[in-house]
């Protein structure tokens, strides 16, 4: 069995080393480093053996996709990749207009996704296009901008979504991962997800 692991992200690397000695994790991408391409400054979300993570990019009109992807944690070998934009063909691209071409200004800031290990469900806090980009070349709700997406956290599918602000001028998006809760509506107990926004409201 592989020995104890600490996972940490610098730049467009995501590296693995031995939680008792520190060295470089043998069998984990190339010399314990996998090269993630778009770079993330935020922690690796853990999942079984799942490495969660998302992507910084700017909020401008010229970039990578800011998506959201998941690495194996024993490999380091690319699990899945979730498009923030959908492409042409995809469900929900229409939300887009024009605007699906380009997919550099929604993505997944420096917080962490949270996992839910009951329904085995990663919630994805998702950004949008920034203010200072003025949105009338991508007319429509922009889907999945500014929402809370749930993942099959294995698989990187969609089980379901939430969006906050639709087609967002104002810099709304969510700051920060949302919470697991248990509420009592009606005398009954409820398990929900709560998110706040930009807002400061959830």
């Amino acid at each position: 069995a592989a020995s104890a692991r600490v996972m940490f992200l610098g730049g467009t690397r995501l590296f693995a080393v031995d939680a008792a000695t520190g060295k470089p994790s043998a069998g984990f991408g190339t010399d314990g480093i996998v090269n993630i391409g778009v770079p993330y400054n935020g922690t690796p979300t853990l999942y079984r053996n799942v490495v969660i993570i998302g992507a910084n990019v700017n909020e401008v009109p010229q970039g990578p996709a800011g998506n959201p992807r998941a690495f194996d944690a024993r490999t380091g070998k690319k699990l899945w990749e979730f498009q923030t934009v959908p492409k042409a063909g995809e469900k929900f691209n229409d939300t887009w207009g024009d605007g699906w071409k380009d997919r550099s200004g929604t993505n997944m800031w420096g917080f962490s996704a949270l996992v839910d290990p009951a329904r085995g469900l990663v919630y994805l806090p998702i950004a949008g296009p920034a203010a200072n980009y003025w949105g009338g070349d991508r007319p429509g709700n922009n889907v999945y901008a500014n929402s809370i997406v749930a993942l099959d956290a294995k698989t990187g599918k969609r089980v379901w979504h939430f969006q906050l602000t639709h087609h967002d001028l104002w810099d709304f998006d969510p700051p920060t991962a949302p919470i697991l809760v248990d509420i009592t509506v009606e005398g009954r107990p409820v398990k929900v997800v709560a998110q706040l926004t930009s807002l400061g409201i959830g």
